[in-house]
């Protein structure tokens, strides 16, 4: 397998004019770099199921014969398991329709899933637990081979035990990393010591709250945790030095910024920023300060309807 991970929009677009397929190669207000199988559902290509239950269920082998990729990015689960399929690197018969479809899920609607409420939430949990995952070459090819043994050789119940305890133990450490809670007018409020028991703040309850943006630093996913104390999230990703916005749901993300949700901010903050209507961040390859996160604060805040 040829895989080139890039951070340049035209490095991009000139690999896949060599014959590279891209995969979720989205840059921003660059758009999106989509070759012959458009394997892209971020910014302009919102509109396209996820990639993996695409190449899952519809092109499974489709590079079977010619892999070559372009990647970009985080190895998320969705990109991997979509680059295992169209690769063929394990028999079809192996990538269960229940896997592909919560991966589909947990990567384009994830808020109020629990992955450990099921075997194969078990497994993608202990896939996204896996260490040293960076944005790199490097990084993906460790991400495919975990995948592969995951689809060959599954996890077993002490490995199981061990996602569960890890996953809770995520669930405490996104809660330290919270920074601030704001209101529309910017005004602090309080932050709760813990959200059990709290419901996601979306759609009309998210209107009905005081609290509009958070404001966090952490080293973990917390996401399904921080929806819990506002309806807009702004986050530092400490080990990879990049700033994500997300809402829980495009309904909220309208409610709070009107038509088009996040894209507002992503046009607001600059070049190079961007995502889905309901999620996405700073340019890549760019490493921004915590300071970067308060002054998106701001922004998304001036933006709130």
């Amino acid at each position: 397998m040829q895989l080139i991970h890039t951070n340049d929009y035209h490095e991009a677009c000139r690999l896949r004019d060599a014959g590279y397929e891209p995969i979720e190669c989205a840059f921003g207000q660059y758009g999106s770099v989509l070759g012959a199988h458009n394997l892209d559902h971020h910014g302009t290509e919102s509109h396209r199921e996820g990639v993996a239950i695409r190449a899952c269920r519809d092109l499974y082998g489709a590079r079977a014969d010619d892999q070559r990729f372009v990647v970009t990015g985080t190895a998320d689960a969705d990109a991997v398991l979509a680059i295992v399929a169209l690769s063929a690197a394990v028999p079809a018969e192996q990538i269960p329709t229940e896997f592909y479809e919560l991966v589909d899920r947990h990567d384009v609607d994830p808020i109020g899933l629990d992955l450990l409420d099921s075997p194969e939430g078990e497994d993608l949990a202990w896939f996204n637990q896996r260490p040293h995952l960076t944005q790199s070459e490097k990084g993906f090819r460790e991400a495919i081979g975990h995948m592969v043994r995951l689809l060959e050789d599954g996890i077993d119940a002490k490995t199981r035990k061990n996602v569960r305890s890890s996953d809770k133990a995520r669930r405490r450490k996104a809660m330290d990393g919270v920074l601030s809670r704001r209101a529309q007018d910017g005004m602090e409020l309080p932050i709760p010591e813990s959200v059990e028991g709290l419901p996601v703040l979306r759609g009309e309850m998210a209107e009905a709250e005081a609290a509009r943006v958070l404001v966090v630093k952490s080293t973990v996913w917390g996401f399904d945790q921080w929806y819990r104390l506002a309806p807009v999230v702004v986050s530092y990703a400490a080990r990879m030095a990049k700033v994500t916005v997300g809402c829980p749901d495009i309904d909220t993300a309208e409610r709070m910024f009107g038509p088009g949700g996040l894209k507002r901010v992503w046009k607001a903050m600059g070049r190079g920023w961007g995502g889905r209507e309901t999620i996405g961040g700073s340019p890549r390859g760019q490493r921004l300060a915590v300071s970067d996160t308060h002054t998106t604060a701001e922004t998304a805040l001036k933006l709130l309807r």
